[in-house]
């Protein structure tokens, strides 16, 4: 719909080519259909112990189609990572439209293992933030297992803060349990226009 905000935004946002910290070319564009064969293959190169706290079987290629399916763009947002023809990254806004949780996003990244600590992990969560500026989210949460020091840094060095912590919330593919951190940031008024989270300034707790 010409009108609709979330699109208007991605077609005047994206496709962006950015460089990564070591030169690196990357392609930031949204999620189009004709991705789902490289969805899948993104996935098989997550590792195992990352694979095991997502909360969709993306491994199965059935369950890659169904969640592709099913995206509403009102509701989830998909932004990918391509380097040549290959997605390195997937980042994910999804939102309600409507009801007492319409203000509040939630943001999801995953990256391919030979693409961390290079700068990608920021640049999607950039990506995602400025989304959710432009769409009018009023907070961002992120969730994720506590003893993953990697992810928590990320979104602390983004000026993400612990709102809460759940024991034994998450139970892994092999059936260990472990505890939910849940980060919040809060896109305040006074940010319109601006992105603060683009400083690379590490918020203290």
């Amino acid at each position: 719909m010409a009108d609709d905000p979330v699109e208007s935004y991605l077609l005047s946002a994206y496709p962006k080519n950015i460089s990564l910290p070591d030169g690196t070319m990357v392609t930031l564009r949204s999620l189009i259909p004709q991705d789902r064969a490289e969805v899948g293959e993104f996935f098989e190169h997550v590792p195992e112990e990352d694979r095991a706290f997502l909360k969709e079987d993306l491994l199965n290629r059935y369950e890659v189609e169904v969640w592709l399916d099913g995206i509403d763009i009102d509701r989830e947002t998909v932004i990918v990572a391509v380097a040549g023809k290959r997605i390195i990254g997937t980042a994910v806004l999804q939102r309600q439209r409507h009801g007492w949780a319409r203000h509040v996003g939630e943001i999801r990244i995953v990256a391919d293992p030979t693409f961390r600590r290079r700068g990608l992990g920021h640049a999607l969560a950039h990506a995602i933030m400025d989304l959710a500026q432009q769409t009018g989210l009023e907070k961002l949460l992120a969730e994720m297992v506590s003893d993953r020091p990697e992810p928590i840094r990320v979104f602390k060095r983004l000026g993400f803060k612990t709102e809460a912590t759940f024991n034994d919330q998450v139970k892994d593919r092999h059936g260990n349990t472990h505890d939910l951190l849940v980060m919040a940031y809060y896109m305040h008024p006074a940010d319109a226009g601006m992105r603060p989270w683009r400083t690379g300034q590490e918020s203290k707790e």
